[in-house]
């Protein structure tokens, strides 16, 4: 059963390419299509760059963590809209009975602070404005009464009533589960080893880059929970091998252990995964996360945020990963899998999922992301229950094959 915990969406604007206010919606299943450069990947590492803020313990100068991987070394003014530092950066949470939502203002060389925010639990709207103290101190309005609160970061820790301490707590309860819950895989994956060592203190921890994929396999193969067995099952269809997981395949040197991260072929031959092909190794932690969080081992509202999940694989094995993502779905995982992708054939098993009633059409969201005289938008797209869109595609989306096909059939009749 789903936490009361788990954020419904986030909200965010004057954000990178994003002027207006948009809403991210977390569902079982959400993905981001869109051309080049429009704002995808903003939008999802907007996750990572939250849950990181908002477990970080706060710096004098910075609300925001700074040294979160998602944001690639940017800085304050690089994220906020078109250089419009003076407006100010809103971000928002909503977990449906608790609602948050801060703007960040920018104070040059002393760093940025939360010039306001808004916030409504179980109804009572709470309204907080920086006060005369400074950084951190805020005078909060609700129903009409003034309190002062104390921020850290994105959390509320000190408040001067009853009330406001309830509050407070609860806000700060809501964003440390939003913290732990972000399991984010960035597009540029670290290459998997050869051979690794299986530590002591391994937990099975798969990073942002991919890392830790090998261990985490090993161990679950170790545990038996099934989840290593779903990975190799995965790789069988996509590319006809198993994963190794012989005991006889572990080395100690020095009272370390190591092991090779090998596949089986068809034809009984031991491979290291990295040669089997750079897809099929990038799709290896994709798979694994996905398994884990159906197992309830990445915690109760687990929100896997992949970045282009099919980056190298061929287009029969990306269609076996689609397909992957919706059983694990199908089979009950509590998790949000919130996906950037360009590849077709997610939306299509999406769409054959929801006919073939494995995924229901309201657990499912896709956001078309593009720019015009009105700047970036999430245009959200729903679908009935026999697979069709909502309300329609942009025109000319997923056009490109079709009109390459007319191109050639013209070509064929008149050369010239």
């Amino acid at each position: 059963m789903k936490d009361q915990r788990a954020v419904h969406a986030v909200t965010f604007s004057r954000y990178r390419a994003f002027e207006h206010k948009q809403q991210l919606e977390l569902k079982p299943l959400t993905l981001l299509f869109g051309l080049n450069s429009v704002g995808k990947s903003a939008a999802l590492r907007l996750l990572p760059i939250l849950a990181a803020s908002a477990l970080h313990k706060q710096r004098k100068a910075a609300v925001l963590d700074y040294a979160s991987p998602a944001l690639r070394e940017a800085v304050f003014q690089d994220l906020i809209y078109n250089g419009q530092v003076a407006a100010g950066l809103q971000f928002g949470f909503d977990w449906g009975d608790v609602q948050y939502d801060v703007t960040l203002r920018d104070l040059g060389a002393d760093g940025e602070v939360i010039g306001e925010f808004e916030a409504k639990v179980d109804g009572q709207a709470f309204s907080g404005g920086l006060a005369d103290e400074g950084r951190g101190a805020f005078e909060v309005i609700s129903n009409g009464q003034a309190s002062q609160w104390k921020l850290a970061g994105l959390r509320p820790v000190e408040a001067d009533t009853e009330e406001g301490k309830r509050f407070a707590g609860i806000l700060c309860e809501r964003l440390a589960a939003f913290a732990s819950s972000v399991h984010w895989l960035g597009a540029v994956r670290a290459a998997v080893p050869r051979m690794f060592e299986l530590r002591t203190s391994a937990d099975g921890r798969i990073n942002p880059d991919g890392s830790g994929v090998a261990e985490a396999i090993r161990i679950s193969a170790a545990a038996g929970d099934g989840a290593a067995d779903a990975v190799s099952k995965w790789l069988e269809k996509a590319c006809q091998s198993t994963l190794s997981f012989a005991q006889s395949d572990e080395a100690i040197a020095f009272n370390r252990r190591f092991f090779p991260f090998n596949v089986i072929t068809a034809a009984g031959r031991h491979i290291a995964v990295r040669d089997v092909g750079e897809g099929i190794a990038q799709a290896l932690p994709v798979v694994m996360l996905c398994h884990q969080a159906l197992l309830g081992q990445l915690g109760d509202n687990a929100i896997l945020a992949f970045e282009q999940p099919e980056l190298h694989l061929h287009p029969a094995a990306s269609v076996h990963l689609a397909d992957e993502i919706i059983d694990c779905i199908a089979k009950g995982s509590n998790a949000r899998h919130v996906i950037e992708t360009h590849a077709e054939s997610m939306l299509l098993s999406v769409q054959i999922g929801i006919v073939e009633k494995r995924v229901r059409p309201q657990d499912v969201i896709v956001y078309w992301v593009s720019a015009d005289e009105n700047g970036t938008s999430l245009r959200p797209i729903t679908f009935d229950e026999e697979g069709f869109a909502v309300g329609g595609w942009p025109q000319g989306v997923f056009r490109e094959t079709l009109d390459q096909a007319r191109r050639l059939a013209q070509l064929r009749i008149d050369p010239s």
